[in-house]
């Protein structure tokens, strides 16, 4: 059944001061009383918590709880982060209330989601400062006229019943939208099993990026932190990324902004990020990454790295197999072996089957005989679902063919 779009659509409370504004502030660790002052320090240039929250409003806290992962290892929105932003909404007069629905490969459940905040750490955090997780795992279809990919989106109801939304992401990179950043993570607000649809309907990676755009603006937070504190590279955004200390909060009122500050930081061409990519293609952003955002906070400079370790398909401008050209080839050239394929491993895999649970294209069976899954690489969409839900980082990504001559080669 679809309803009226009423949550969160209504416009931002105060007017931004610029467009494309990015606050930065340095915070190095997880400490609440860190954290509560960062805060407050990062959303000052922004106009602080009370221009995003009206008293007595139900404001929503979307995290990044991809899998049920404890804090420490960089894949899950740090809960005390949730905290402190939680604290600030209740200074402002509003009441937070987290709402979530984690990755394709776990049933959306309230028997699930109890068990997946509790591993996540969000239960505890959320006794100690006093803040509602929402276990609330019904949705409603919203009618989205103006959207490309998608005119229909199913939402989740704990959303829906919610007077705004502030949008919290975890910096790290992604196999499939190579970052997994603020507009990313507007994608959890769909429930569990659903997103394995849109996936399976929309296999290349910049059609996916342009769907994302459509639920973005259908979400239209108010506010859009980032959990650089603690944030992953290479293999992300799940069990097999890399956790790396880059001691920053960002906010945007602007999702895009805040994930073009992102790839200033770390080095990334953001036209090698589907999402991006397609934004620029709306006229979203224009001209040079630099001249869309403004930094109000402490510069990008201050945080940028060199170093910072890519997701294996990540794919920039110089060399053969990373100039965008590849990028944008049909999916069967990029069958050759341009693209990495899911490989899972006997001895890690456990034959759990939550990689099968969240394939869109039914590639995988589990084999009891050899205790491994098994990807039939014909119906292998290159989606990545699989790798990024793993429990145990049993699955790698593995280039074949022409692929694994021209990477050996360091070409690709």
């Amino acid at each position: 059944m679809e309803a009226d779009h009423k949550a969160a659509a209504g416009p931002a409370v105060h007017l931004a001061a610029r467009a494309g504004a990015v606050s930065l502030v340095r915070c190095e660790d997880y400490d609440i009383d860190h954290l509560r002052a960062a805060v407050r320090d990062l959303l000052a240039p922004l106009g602080g918590m009370a221009s995003f929250v009206r008293p007595g409003e139900r404001i929503g806290l979307k995290p990044n709880i991809i899998m049920p992962a404890t804090p420490d290892r960089a894949i899950c929105t740090h809960p005390l982060l949730v905290a402190a932003v939680a604290l600030a909404i209740r200074e402002a007069g509003g009441y937070p209330v987290v709402v979530e629905s984690p990755g394709a490969g776990i049933v959306p459940l309230k028997s699930v989601m109890v068990g997946v905040f509790r591993r996540a750490g969000y239960r505890e955090v959320a006794d100690r400062y006093d803040f509602e997780l929402s276990y609330e795992t019904e949705w409603d279809v919203i009618s989205h006229p103006d959207g490309r990919q998608a005119r229909r989106v199913e939402l989740l109801r704990s959303y829906l019943n919610c007077d705004g939304l502030i949008n919290m992401s975890k910096f790290k990179t992604h196999t499939f939208q190579v970052l997994s950043g603020a507009t990313k993570n507007l994608f959890g607000l769909i429930p569990g099993l659903t997103k394995v649809g849109y996936h399976a309907k929309l296999p290349e990676p910049k059609l996916f990026g342009d769907m994302l755009l459509d639920v973005a603006g259908l979400a239209r937070p108010r506010l859009n932190i980032v959990d650089g504190i603690l944030a992953m590279e290479g293999q992300g955004p799940s069990t097999k990324g890399t956790s790396r200390k880059m001691d920053f909060l960002l906010a945007s009122e602007d999702a895009i902004a805040a994930d073009l500050a992102c790839c200033a930081i770390a080095g990334i061409d953001p036209v090698a990020v589907p999402y991006l990519a397609a934004a620029r293609d709306r006229g979203m952003w224009r001209g040079r990454p630099e001249d869309a955002v403004t930094a109000v906070g402490r510069p990008f400079s201050e945080f940028a790295v060199k170093d910072f370790a890519m997701p294996g398909k990540y794919l920039d401008r110089g060399g053969l197999g990373r100039a965008q050209w590849i990028a944008d080839r049909p999916r069967s050239f990029m069958r050759s072996g341009f693209q990495p394929r899911p490989r899972p491993k006997v001895g890690p895999c456990t034959v759990c089957g939550a990689c099968a649970q969240a394939c869109p294209g039914k590639a995988i069976e589990m084999d009891k005989k050899t205790r491994v899954a098994v990807v039939e690489d014909e119906k292998c969409i290159q989606c990545f679902c699989c790798h990024e839900v793993c429990p145990n980082a049993a699955i790698e990504l593995e280039f074949t063919g022409l692929g694994r001559l021209v990477h050996g080669m360091g070409l690709v």
